[in-house]
């Protein structure tokens, strides 16, 4: 019951939504009515202007092409090799393989060749100014990626050997050892 008043309400506003909707346009019409005769146009609606392009949509189209292809060119230009070896860095390791080095310089080639899969997915995610430093020999801040400096190819850290320890530092690394991985090293002394 309460249902059917509700819809019958319902219909009785959307009633008088759309008679009040068009009253206001009947009004609109009556007012614009006078000034529509005395500029001329007699009540009747404004003729369209027609316009005829002189550029078919397949030459619209053309052009547009051509200027992405522009704009898309600008972004590619590889001075540096920056986009080089960000393309390089982010190629799956198989893909490496055929991957065309010329553009970038033979040091600098050469230091990619010679750096691991871990580096290159490491200098691969950083971001491109990291690889822009990278590329000029200044400091990038890429954890795990060795420095490169042009003109000479990139070293390996390789640890200096130490003088073979006596047998009491031998047996201090021992205790020590012991101790950090007992977790000893952290309580308190008594």
């Amino acid at each position: 019951m309460l249902r059917a008043i509700g819809r019958a309400l319902m219909s009785a506003l959307s009633g008088l939504w759309k008679n009040t909707l068009g009253v206001v346009n009947w009004c609109e019409q009556l007012l614009r009515w006078p000034f529509s005769v005395i500029v001329g146009n007699g009540g009747r609606a404004m003729p369209t202007p027609g316009y005829k392009p002189d550029v078919s949509s397949t030459q619209l189209l053309e052009e547009f092409d051509e200027a992405r292809a522009r704009r898309a060119a600008v972004h590619t230009l590889d001075r540096d090799g920056v986009d080089t070896v960000l393309s390089y860095t982010r190629t799956t390791p198989a893909g490496r393989a055929t991957f065309d080095l010329g553009p970038v310089k033979e040091d600098l080639r050469t230091a990619l060749l010679d750096m691991s899969d871990l580096e290159l997915d490491a200098l691969g995610r950083a971001g491109l100014s990291a690889i822009r430093k990278f590329v000029d020999g200044k400091p990038h801040g890429v954890f795990g990626v060795r420095a490169f400096t042009p003109g000479q190819p990139i070293k390996a850290v390789v640890p200096e050997r130490t003088e073979p320890k006596t047998v009491q530092e031998r047996m201090l690394w021992r205790v020590r050892a012991r101790a950090e991985k007992a977790g000893l090293q952290f309580q308190m002394p008594r």
